[in-house]
């Protein structure tokens, strides 16, 4: 992967506005010029009608931060999740290959079923437990048609603001006085900006040439674990704000207790060691990047 110097070729950003397009599009500018689409710009629920657009942009990188994640909505919207989530990425990523351009796309751990007892590898075969995860999952094999493509499977990805868990806690947490949070699901939280600058690395590194490119898919997510109790839980005692919790107390419950349409992996962890050993990348502690995010915002 190159750069094209002093030509106009831009990157081109699909799903700009969602949580980790708004943290990617500035970051990515470091590299020349930037078309950021967001929803509006290029809709992935009408795939073909991505075509002409890559085609007219003539990109030398596209990134796919576009998906569709309601994860629990998808069961009963199985039609638009696909087509979001499959048919638009195979579309992006043959458009891309005509141009002679990589693609980057991020993917999720719940194309695995959480049965195992350690941290997923990239070879441990995918099971996906719902309609979400099914069609994250035939998204990484449509881009393949690209030679140059760039998986990166993530997974708790949040944000201060827009539709995340963290914004989600903080404010339940200013109207109850109890939150039921499921203990029984380990995760490893992770930022959008974490996973935007792991990007810009990547990138970087392919750019100028210290890295060579090697296609495939890789796992990135922050250090360390907790279950989606216990990040509530430091959610809670990190908020800057927390005069204004009404919050009591945060109870744990089981997933068997927690019932909703999409089932969820219990154990939602993925070895990045791949990521750190082939494309230079290492992200923090888990703990460590939720306070940084929560005192950013309070700023």
């Amino acid at each position: 992967m190159s750069a094209p110097g002093a030509q106009a070729r831009p990157i081109v950003l699909f799903g700009a506005g969602g949580q980790l397009g708004r943290a990617l599009a500035p970051r990515l500018g470091a590299f020349g010029p930037v078309v950021a689409l967001d929803r509006e710009g290029a809709n992935l629920d009408r795939p073909d009608r991505l075509r002409p657009i890559v085609r007219e942009l003539d990109p030398w990188l596209v990134v796919n931060a576009a998906a569709y994640t309601a994860v629990d909505a998808a069961e009963d919207d199985e039609g638009t999740c696909m087509r979001v989530n499959a048919e638009a990425p195979a579309v992006l990523a043959e458009e891309a290959a005509r141009v002679g351009a990589p693609i980057i796309q991020f993917s999720t751990n719940y194309v695995f079923d959480g049965e195992l007892d350690r941290p997923y590898r990239e070879d441990d075969e995918p099971r996906p437990l719902n309609v979400y995860g099914r069609s994250k999952l035939l998204g990484e094999r449509a881009v393949g048609i690209n030679p140059a493509h760039l998986i990166l499977r993530l997974a708790a990805v949040y944000a201060p603001a827009g539709r995340s868990f963290v914004r989600r806690i903080l404010d339940l947490s200013r109207e109850r006085e109890e939150l039921r949070v499921v203990e029984d699901q380990l995760v490893a939280p992770t930022p959008a900006s974490a996973v935007a600058d792991a990007t810009v690395g990547i990138v970087g590194g392919l750019v100028d040439g210290t890295r060579d490119f090697r296609a495939g898919v890789y796992h990135l997510t922050c250090a360390g674990s907790t279950s989606w109790y216990g990040f509530a839980e430091r959610i809670l005692a990190l908020d800057p704000h927390r005069g204004e919790q009404r919050a009591q107390r945060v109870v744990p419950v089981t997933s068997k207790e927690f019932i909703t349409p999409a089932s969820r992996p219990l154990n939602g962890l993925l070895d990045c060691g791949r990521a750190t050993r082939e494309l230079g990348v290492t992200l923090p502690d888990w703990e460590t990047e939720l306070e940084r995010v929560l005192a950013d915002r309070a700023t």
